[in-house]
């Protein structure tokens, strides 16, 4: 373990101080591993309310505002943990990066706790992004996991926060059904799920990202994994094949399916991706009924055949 905290960085968190940036959800799942790996935590937060709850779990608190006014004393953290709301060009963002300090995402340290198996075995990520559609594929895809016996649980951007997900021991997930938005994903550089997909891709948080282009770039971070997984009737994420750095991209498509690809042959869902062609399930069984619930079924599907779930 001791190689690996070092592979991840991790090692030279212990007797250091680490600024999280807000004190909400995402930023208190944070608490617990940093302590865990011995860091000196301190908040940041607008909200007295969210500071006092850090308060409760042991870390120490500063007012956001008095802390953008002081930035000389962003020079003492070793690292800066930020929740997703905070864009790069928000000011306390800025003042760390102008002082060279490193910026992680929530996300991005549960990949690297993960894989220094702080809390046991690397578990198999399988993640899913895009504009619309995400809980409605996440929560689908849990349920297949589920259903072929493996022990999984939907995190993420869904509520529960990966962090959580990893701490929990009984039960333990092997399997997170990781539901991602575009701002995590920004902020998370290292993460290599085993499959990953992006739903459709449509204008949406452009300030925020600075643009469509640094909005498209998030979302094919979750390209970059083992298996990449594509809407195919989305004109932009069908487009981003040749963005894909997975080792094998497929799609899935409403219409009948091409080899390589998850479509609708007749009344049923086909696979011809991960097998010459096998019935995943029929239409009719698909809820939510509709075109929107098929396309979100044949991601879930595709995420799931990619870890060999049988059809």
């Amino acid at each position: 373990m001791t190689d690996e905290l070092r592979r991840q960085g991790l090692d030279r968190l212990r007797g250091a101080r680490v600024l999280v940036a807000g004190g909400g959800m995402s930023g208190r799942a944070t608490l617990g591993p940093l302590a865990d790996l011995g860091a000196v935590v301190t908040v940041a937060d607008r909200d007295p309310q969210a500071l006092a709850r850090c308060r409760e779990l042991g870390a120490d608190t500063v007012d956001l505002d008095d802390l953008v006014a002081d930035a000389s004393s962003l020079h003492a953290y070793a690292l800066v943990v930020t929740s997703p709301g905070f864009s790069p060009d928000a000011p306390l963002l800025s003042h760390a990066a102008g002082a060279a300090v490193p910026i992680w995402g929530d996300i991005e340290l549960s990949w690297r706790i993960d894989r220094a198996e702080i809390y046991g075995p690397p578990r198999r990520w399988l993640v899913v992004t895009g504009t619309n559609g995400k809980t409605t594929t996440t929560t689908m895809l849990q349920s297949i996991l589920e259903a072929a016996g493996l022990a999984s649980v939907a995190c993420g951007n869904i509520g529960l926060p990966v962090l959580d997900a990893l701490r929990r021991t009984e039960p333990r997930a092997d399997v997170l059904a990781v539901e991602l938005s575009s701002f995590q994903l920004h902020w998370a550089p290292s993460v290599r799920p085993e499959a990953g997909v992006i739903l459709n891709i449509a204008e949406d948080h452009l300030d925020w990202h600075g643009g469509m282009a640094g909005y498209i770039d998030a979302k094919a971070r979750a390209l970059t994994g083992t298996v990449g997984v594509l809407g195919l009737d989305d004109p932009i994420a069908g487009s981003l094949r040749d963005r894909s750095r997975a080792v094998v991209t497929v799609g899935f498509t409403l219409g009948y399916p091409q080899a390589g690809e998850l479509g609708i042959s007749g009344d049923v869902l086909v696979d011809r991706a991960f097998a010459d062609s096998a019935v995943l399930a029929a239409v009719a069984d698909v809820t939510p009924a509709g075109p929107a619930g098929l396309s979100d079924a044949l991601a879930a599907a595709a995420l799931a055949r990619a870890i060999d779930v049988p059809a």
